[in-house]
């Protein structure tokens, strides 16, 4: 389409001028055959002919009348590419511009064309140092030289372009640079100097900082340091002064050198201090102006030694006494305790049993010293049995010791939840009897684990014993388990009614003993019937709510596992009924669901708790009549409102109640009710209220899965149970489709705007190029008796010479994809495209 448009361009230019030669240079003059170019790029001229039959021999004259070489080693040369001369400047000098030629014979005649070269250079700076120093107290030159062609006109700015410099008692501009008289401190800045062309509009900035040269001030002046024994120190000496000064450090009147110190621009590090580097130092800045120094003392600080700490024992309620010894410190050490689990600080202030005593050793200035503190608890008793903490700090660091503190006290016996006061067990009874009666016969009984726990120090050890007799472990009826200090299980397996009673826990420690009873009780069925109560009753199927209770006088002393439920006709007795069993939880509250049901039928109910012993009382008899057959209750919906899928979405549900009939078939139906679109904005839809086709699940199916849905919405769905009566109620839900994948939302999305973009690029293209065509068209009707549109269909009966002068222009020719994939098809120039004509150049001559 470019090339189109430049043909009827070109065609256009010769209609409206007359030509003069067949010779043609590119790049067009700018005026009087002029060419500009610039200093130091490349360049290059093209000549070729309108006529490449009637025109030949193109060659290229130097502005002195000689031909230019085709050698393409030379920094000019000459190369034919297409029937066009190039005229290639590898790299253009000053001398490279005048007059150039392109010759050539047309029709057995010379023929030529004359280009000036004139030559432009870019603004440049040279000899122009970014950085710069001057003397305060003088006239000082800010130097900045810069070159162009034509000539640059230089200006001066400060603090950016908004201060502009001109001649007067402070700055004088010169063609070296910037002359600022008297420089003062003040005068120190960023300052711009500014080259420009106005006949180009070219301009550059050059950002100089001027800085004034002066002798050192202390920035950071060095300070007494106190350096940590075996760490390393630094001290900052930092200097302000123009040029930047240099540093020198001694110490007693000497410079320091070695490994150990280390010099940075603005301090010294000594690694790995010791004692020995005490003592006072100096440290010197100078440059070219002046010279400054200031003394300084180090002090190395060691920090507390403590010597190791003995576990210390006392009894309950005698004195126990830590001592803390710091065996030496610089500065002196202040010591303090705490205990270790707790951080918690150990102060007479808050707890009225300790003291602390210290040494009384005046601190020195400069030898190591040690001190000591003692920490002293009266009475001691078992709750400062634990872990303490010495805490000596000075200057330098913070150094701890642990000491165990133990205090020893007799066993004392726990009751907690893992150490009960009774336990139960039972007895295995056979068909022939009950536990307890003279006809029984018993088995092994139910093993029960029963858990002593004590604590003492030392730790105590546990003996058990039944009837003053100590129990030992037999593998049969006694095993004992964790066998350690401080606890001790005893799993019991009775089998007759004399192992049941008081047994004895015994802990003992070298400080001394005690004892617990624990008693070993016999277990029963639950003694209380549970409580049932009516909660809803169906066609198919009755709900009760069931209360037991976990009190040990009620349920035998072991928990309610489980509820047996017990139902029957009302004519009939308990040998024909149905029963069902309902674990228990922990709760005291229990829901209870019988299904299986006939409607309209009356029903004796029952239920009765069960231990690990066996079945309990029944519950009072509860008279219940189910409902009469009727529709199913509405659905129960157990899939989840969001759908795992963008256009598609599984649903679930049940029916609490069949309404005394069996379900035949479900009906499922869904409609959309609104989508969000590309900006996640929530937007109602217009269809709201068109249904889709009723699609119908067969029993017992409960589930289904819902297709060719849009993604991003949420849709309605209504699912509806059938029986022989009818159908349940509507109970309408809903779900959300997961937004779509690219390619799904395209009927949601507003238009792509490169798109939109693409379409007003290509409409006016379309429109200018109808123009163009129109006004050509009328040029050519006044110019020559026949319009373009003729010329086209070949219609012209007095056809004139319609000569083009085509002037190709170099063009980077990039091949676009457009997104429809449909991309534009480029027509080859020899191929014959019927409806496609071309523009005649000359008029075909009669033969």
């Amino acid at each position: 389409m470019m090339i189109s448009l430049l043909l009827i361009l070109v065609l256009f230019e010769q209609v409206c001028v007359s030509p003069v030669t067949r010779i043609v240079v590119l790049p067009k003059p700018y005026e009087d055959n002029k060419v500009k170019a610039v200093i130091n790029e490349k360049f290059f001229l093209t000549c070729f002919s309108q006529n490449q039959a009637s025109t030949s021999s193109l060659k290229w004259l130097s502005p002195s009348g000689q031909p230019i070489s085709n050698d393409p080693t030379l920094r000019i040369y000459t190369a034919l590419n297409n029937q066009q001369l190039m005229l290639h400047f590898e790299k253009l000098e000053p001398t490279d511009a005048g007059l150039y030629a392109c010759q050539g014979v047309h029709d057995g005649l010379p023929d030529q064309v004359k280009i000036e070269l004139t030559l432009e250079k870019k603004i440049s700076f040279h000899d122009t140092k970014l950085e710069q120093f001057i003397k305060a107290g003088q006239d000082q030159l800010v130097q900045c030289h810069a070159s162009s062609i034509p000539g640059p006109e230089i200006a001066w700015f400060r603090h950016g372009i908004s201060t502009n410099l001109k001649n007067d008692h402070k700055y004088q501009i010169t063609n070296d640079g910037l002359v600022i008289k008297n420089v003062q401190i003040e005068d120190e800045a960023i300052y711009l100097c500014q080259a420009s062309v106005t006949s180009t509009g070219e301009i550059k900035r050059a950002q100089i900082n001027v800085q004034v040269m002066h002798q050192p001030i202390w920035d950071v002046k060095p300070i007494d340091t106190d350096g940590v024994n075996g760490q390393d120190i630094v001290v900052r000496c930092k200097a302000n002064a123009k040029p930047v000064p240099k540093y020198s450090w001694f110490r007693n009147g000497i410079m320091l050198v070695g490994e150990r110190y280390v010099f940075t621009a603005d301090s010294l590090r000594i690694l790995k201090s010791n004692v020995n580097d005490r003592g006072t130092y100096t440290c010197e800045a100078e440059n070219n102006s002046g010279k400054i120094s200031a003394n300084f003392r180090i002090n190395i600080l060691v920090g507390p030694v403590i010597a190791p700490l003995e576990e210390v024992r006392v009894l309950e309620g005698n004195e126990a006494r830590l001592k803390c010894i710091v065996r030496e410190a610089f500065p002196k050490a202040q010591i303090t305790w705490k205990y270790a689990d707790t951080l918690e600080n150990i102060s007479p202030s808050s707890d009225s049993s300790i003291e602390i005593v210290a040494d009384s050793i005046e601190d020195s200035n400069d030898n190591l010293v040690g001190s000591w503190s003692e920490l002293r608890i009266k009475p001691a008793d078992r709750r400062y049995n634990r872990n303490i903490t010495c805490v000596a700090s000075n200057k330098a660091e913070v150094n701890e010791r642990q000491v165990r503190l133990i205090v020893e006290y007799k066993p004392t016996l726990l009751i907690n939840s893992e150490s009960k006061e009774f336990y139960y067990s039972w007895l295995n009874v056979d068909s022939s009897g009950s536990s307890g009666s003279s006809s029984s016969h018993v088995s092994r009984g139910a093993s029960v684990l029963m858990t002593c726990i004590a604590t003492g120090e030392p730790k105590p050890q546990i003996t058990w014993f039944f009837k003053t007799e100590q129990i030992k472990h037999d593998n049969v009826k006694y095993i004992l388990h964790k066998q350690q200090s401080g606890l001790s299980q005893l799993e019991v397996i009775p089998d007759r009614l004399e192992d049941f009673g008081d047994y004895q826990c015994k802990a003992e420690n070298t400080v001394g003993s005690s004892y617990r009873n624990i008693e070993l009780r016999m277990a029963t069925s639950p003694s209380l019937p549970p409580l049932l109560i009516l909660q809803a009753t169906k066609p198919e199927s009755v709900n009760f709510q069931v209360t037991v209770s976990n009190e040990a006088e009620s349920n035998g002393g072991l928990p309610i596992h489980t509820i047996k439920a017990q139902w029957r006709f009302l004519n009939s007795d308990w040998s024909n009924q149905n029963e069902k069993n309902f674990p228990v939880s922990n709760a005291e509250r229990l829901l209870v669901h019988v299904g299986a049901l006939m409607p309209d039928t009356e029903y004796l109910f029952r239920v009765a708790g069960v231990n690990k012993v066996g079945l309990g009382k029944w519950s009072q008899e509860i008279k219940i009549k189910t409902l009469s057959r009727r529709q199913p209750d509405p659905i129960r919906v157990l899939s989840k409102e969001d759908c795992a899928a963008s256009t598609k979405c599984y649903i679930e549900w049940t029916s609490d109640s069949n309404g005394g009939s069996p379900i035949r078939d479900y009906l499922v139906k869904w409609r959309r009710l609104s989508y969000k679109d590309s900006s996640n904005k929530h937007v109602d839809t217009n269809r709201l209220g068109r249904w889709s086709d009723v699609v119908i699940i067969k029993a017992p199916i409960t589930n289904y899965e819902i297709t060719s849905i849009l993604p991003n919405s949420f849709y309605e769905v209504d699912v509806v149970a059938r029986n022989d009566i009818g159908p349940s109620a509507s109970q309408p839900f809903r779900i959300r489709t997961l937004p779509g994948q690219i390619g799904e939302l395209e009927a949601f999305r507003k238009p792509n705007e490169s798109v939109i973009n693409r379409i007003i690029l290509i409409c006016g293209s379309i429109i200018a190029a109808i123009i163009l065509f129109i006004i050509i068209d009328v040029l050519l009707l006044m110019k020559f008796d026949c319009g373009l549109l003729a010329i086209l269909t070949k219609s012209c009966t007095n056809q004139k010479e319609i000569t083009i002068d085509f002037k190709p222009t170099p063009t980077k020719i990039v091949q676009h994809t457009n997104k429809s994939n449909h991309p534009y098809k480029p027509i080859s120039q020899t191929e014959d495209h019927t409806g496609n004509a071309s523009i005649p150049l000359r008029p075909k001559e009669n033969v």
